[in-house]
């Protein structure tokens, strides 16, 4: 098990197979954990970590008032292969299509909340992701499905892999006004990251950091329009949106403009 670093909380466990919320103790030790997240994270301080064990969690539908409202948490799975998060609904409400309200609440006005080593899991709607948290950080994580809302002052993705949803982004630049991705990879098909923003737009430069990622793009030729970003200032009025490119990145599976037959070279 992964230790905090010292001086930023204690350590509480969860495990939703064998775990009881009821045990004296609770939570203290990984064979005396909670078996639910909104327990533990009711008993958590700003700064723990919260220990996961194999298995699939989830706050969603949980309020985040006397849970992670004004905390640091940090989430650590047992592997991305062992241990999944819920982003909301496991199939978003058609009735919600088009609006924020399939999203997850769960976070709401939480500080800082760090995943580590688990899939986070989120459907293919329109307007998904972790509503109204103030940082997050993804490290060594798989997200599958299409998110919108990260941290809403910054969201960082690091050792992170995106499986997108056929034909669609795995990811908008939605909610946070920084969003960084090193040593990222994007299986898509046709489109991974939307740099794009509606309600919110003409508020703030948005700024995306790109460091050492890598495209795997299974789109077949002639779609292939937007491989890696989107990037749509229409909404933008005064302010931009800066792009930062560096280090080693791949595209794979594209056939560059100047190489393909639809754009010969001149």
């Amino acid at each position: 098990a992964e230790e905090p670093v010292a001086g930023t909380g204690k350590t509480i466990y969860v495990d939703a197979t064998s775990g009881n919320d009821t045990q004296e103790g609770v939570g203290k030790t990984s064979d005396k954990a909670y078996k639910t997240v909104a327990a533990a994270v009711a008993a958590a301080q700003s700064g723990d970590t919260i220990q996961l064990g194999e298995g699939n969690y989830t706050l969603y539908k949980v309020s985040s008032v006397g849970h992670t409202q004004g905390k640091d948490l940090t989430f650590v799975g047992q592997g991305a292969d062992k241990t999944g998060w819920n982003i909301g609904a496991e199939v978003p409400d058609p009735a919600n299509f088009g609006t924020e309200y399939n999203g997850d609440y769960s976070f709401d006005g939480a500080e800082k909340i760090t995943f580590r080593n688990v899939t986070l899991r989120s459907g293919k709607a329109d307007y998904l992701g972790f509503i109204r948290a103030n940082n997050t950080i993804v490290e060594n994580c798989v997200i599958n499905g299409k998110t919108f809302y990260w941290g809403y002052t910054s969201a960082e993705f690091k050792n992170t892999t995106f499986n997108a949803p056929e034909g669609d982004y795995a990811i908008w630049t939605y909610s946070s006004p920084t969003m960084t991705f090193d040593h990222c990879t994007f299986n898509v098909s046709g489109k991974a990251i939307n740099v794009y923003t509606d309600f919110s737009a003409g508020k703030y430069d948005i700024t995306v950091n790109y460091n050492d990622c890598v495209v795997n793009s299974n789109t077949p030729e002639g779609k292939k329009d937007k491989a890696v970003m989107n990037i749509n200032d229409s909404n933008m009025g005064d302010y931009k949106y800066i792009i930062n490119i560096s280090g080693n990145n791949a595209v794979n599976g594209v056939t560059p403009d100047d190489q393909n037959e639809e754009y010969p070279k001149a």
